[in-house]
């Protein structure tokens, strides 16, 4: 490991943390398995690449995010319901799962099935964690440059299976 390397633009960082809300429930466990992501990328919250920048290997960082700063507003206009006839039979609907529909714009979104009644599915397209304030306890574990094709698909290479 490189420790004079920083958190900058076109580096892939791996960072392992812990994702608690405004009211302390723990959406992620620090002993969760550790992410790697392209600074810079847009694949995070543009906050919370903020607070990473210019940090080195071993720190540590405490981000608080607001909703604006993390994954938004929750959204009514997102909330829907929606005949199960007009959704295609190939989806297999059931709660929990996932449609993906279109907005007025024709703009592709992921909507969440929060209810089936009287076969009527209820959906939701907002991110499961919009409307929290979030706060992200960051340890940096590795940085290091992109490679070509890294920076060209716009995020960090999946992970290497162990041998």
């Amino acid at each position: 490991m490189n420790n004079t390397l920083t958190v900058e633009r076109n580096k892939v960082i791996t960072i392992q943390y812990s994702l608690t809300n405004a009211e302390g429930v723990v959406l992620r466990d620090a002993d969760s398995k550790p992410v790697s992501y392209l600074h810079g990328a847009g694949t995070i919250p543009a906050r919370l690449e903020q607070e990473l920048g210019a940090h080195k290997i071993g720190d540590f960082v405490r981000a608080r995010l607001l909703p604006d700063d993390a994954f938004g507003k929750r959204d009514v206009e997102l909330v829907c319901e929606v005949p199960l006839s007009e959704i295609p039979v190939a989806e297999q609907i059931e709660v929990g799962g996932h449609v993906v529909g279109t907005n007025a714009e024709g703009r592709e979104i992921t909507f969440a099935v929060t209810a089936i009644n009287n076969d009527i599915a209820s959906l939701d397209g907002n991110h499961p964690l919009a409307g929290q304030t979030l706060i992200f306890e960051v340890e940096i574990r590795d940085i290091r440059d992109a490679t070509d094709e890294e920076l060209s698909a716009g995020k960090a290479a999946a992970p290497q299976a162990d041998s």
